[in-house]
């Protein structure tokens, strides 16, 4: 699999639960190029990272180190938790801040990073929020798009995957708390044995 456009992907009704969408090889790769994009624009910065809990656990770990390899060694992470998913696939209400940061972004360059872009409603809570708070600049990078879903207009400056409307789990999604750990994107719902 080497694609980031929709219709590289297959049709939402062609993937069973549990089957790989996008492989931890390829994230891995995508963060990678997208790492060194990320670490050109913002070199000599002293960039703030704030990842966007839960989902983003992974992807801001890796996309952080990868950021440190490619020279960005002073930057700072910080997290904030969302909520709207409380109990499996649908959203029962608008995104709230459950948890919030602990590092200032004032004067600031600040980079939201979270695993999937869909309704654009979370991202755009945290990015006003921020913005709203003082800091410099907010960018955001979304590891998946699902622009098909989106009910705010809301772009994302870095994305790794634009795919169809299909329910994710893996690589820090989850169903009802659980396939976080998953190493790959797959198709959910689906529930472990």
């Amino acid at each position: 699999m080497k694609a980031s456009k929709t219709s590289q992907f297959k049709k939402v009704d062609q993937y069973k639960p549990g089957e790989v969408i996008i492989s931890h090889e390829f994230i891995q790769e995508k963060i990678k190029e997208l790492g060194f994009m990320i670490a050109q624009k913002y070199k000599g910065q002293k960039l703030l990272i704030v990842g966007i809990l839960k989902g983003a656990f992974k992807v801001t770990a890796d996309l952080t180190q990868e950021l440190h390899r490619q020279g960005l060694s002073d930057l700072e992470i910080s997290f904030i938790a969302m909520k709207s998913y409380p109990d499996g696939t649908r959203a029962k209400y608008e995104p709230k801040i459950i948890q919030d940061m602990d590092i200032s972004p004032e004067g600031r360059a600040v980079l939201l990073v979270d695993d999937v872009l869909d309704t654009g409603k979370s991202l755009g809570v945290v990015h006003k929020l921020i913005k709203d708070r003082g800091a410099k600049s907010v960018e955001s990078f979304a590891l998946v798009d699902k622009p098909e879903r989106r009910q705010v207009a809301y772009k994302a400056d870095y994305v790794g995957f634009t795919i169809p409307n299909i329910w994710l789990q893996g690589y820090g999604m989850d169903t009802g708390e659980v396939g976080r750990a998953e190493p790959n994107i797959i198709a959910g719902p689906y529930y472990y044995k």
